[in-house]
């Protein structure tokens, strides 16, 4: 997975309008060519639905990027960095490269620039009007803000696959929305101990970045609404109707732009599919169209699956209610 696209604030940033940059090779948020119609998509969801901000929006790379038309006249920041050998040797493949990991090195790229930063994975559609409120949200001490993984919020007292191997226990969140705290994150040297992690066990890259930062941040992370990075799966649709969601993450296998056996929500695909048909016409889509017809035994099986998951979804959503400005602060310090 890479990652395209965050949003950053800091109360003396506000209204200042800022010219590219360029970042210390310290790391940064990245997007190359290939996912920048991606990161493209996902801030035009984010500028539609939030037309009036007082956040920055910056796109990072390795290499000089040039505006897609689909962002002009967004204010959108292009950062370009270097990252020396900062990540050598940690392990990627054709899914997950080195860009994976620069989240980890955010904070200390920008600490001179901003107090907070909320990053966001590539496959996102910022869907609610409040994103500008997720950066008042009262972290503790804890330097990251994050929202419970699905497969815990599923199963609760079953550990993950990277908590069987690593001995972690407890909680588990999703790194593909963040809300990053710059002091604390840079003062508790998350970088360093990630690092120094990945490199005395490789059992803590099974999910890369991911476990990582559960490792290093085990009990001591700050756990945010779900509507903040609201996972979506198959089974999913029903519930959204009880959440203010704001930000959705397909972090099932087939995405908007691929999904050719059409089972995520018509309205994703669809907006998808307007998108690029304006801006990238070129791009190879290989989505559902709007099914013709619906088959009984199909709506059927989908209800049926909602029913069976009724009671995990609403302990789930227990923990914080409707308040999606409720953060539910870990019990060590």
């Amino acid at each position: 997975m890479c990652c395209i696209s965050c949003l950053i604030r800091n109360d003396n940033s506000r209204h200042r309008r800022k010219p590219p940059c360029q970042v210390p090779p310290r790391g940064g948020f990245f997007c190359d060519e290939k996912y920048l119609p991606y990161a493209a998509l996902a801030i035009h969801t984010l500028v539609r639905n939030n037309p009036v901000r007082d956040f920055d929006i910056c796109i990072t790379s390795l290499d000089a990027l040039e505006l897609p038309p689909a962002l002009e006249g967004h204010d959108v920041r292009l950062c370009q960095i270097e990252v020396g050998d900062a990540f050598d040797g940690m392990p990627v493949n054709e899914r997950f490269t080195v860009a994976a990991y620069l989240r980890i090195a955010l904070p200390e790229a920008f600490e001179d620039e901003y107090a907070r930063i909320l990053y966001l994975d590539c496959d996102v559609l910022v869907v609610g009007e409040a994103l500008g409120e997720v950066f008042a949200l009262d972290l503790g001490n804890s330097s990251v803000g994050a929202v419970m993984d699905i497969s815990k919020l599923k199963k609760p007292r079953r550990l993950t696959k990277d908590q069987k191997l690593t001995g972690m226990t407890g909680s588990y969140f999703n790194s593909g929305v963040l809300l990053l705290d710059v002091n604390a994150f840079v003062g508790e040297g998350v970088r360093d101990k990630c690092v120094l992690t990945a490199q005395n066990d490789p059992t803590a890259l099974f999910y890369f970045d991911q476990t990582l930062l559960n490792v290093v941040l085990q009990g001591r992370w700050a756990e945010l609404h779900p509507a903040w990075n609201w996972q979506w799966t198959i089974v999913r649709p029903f519930f959204e109707l009880f959440v203010d969601t704001q930000i959705v993450h397909l972090v099932s296998k087939p995405k908007p732009w691929s999904d050719a056996s059409g089972v995520l929500p018509i309205r994703y695909r669809e907006t998808v599919r307007r998108f690029f048909a304006r801006y990238y016409p070129d791009l190879p889509l290989t989505t559902a169209s709007p099914a013709t017809r619906l088959e009984k035994k199909n709506v059927v099986i989908r209800l049926i699956k909602h029913i069976t998951r009724s009671f995990t979804f609403v302990n789930g959503y227990n923990r914080h209610g409707g308040d999606i400005m409720k953060v539910v602060l870990p019990d060590r310090p």
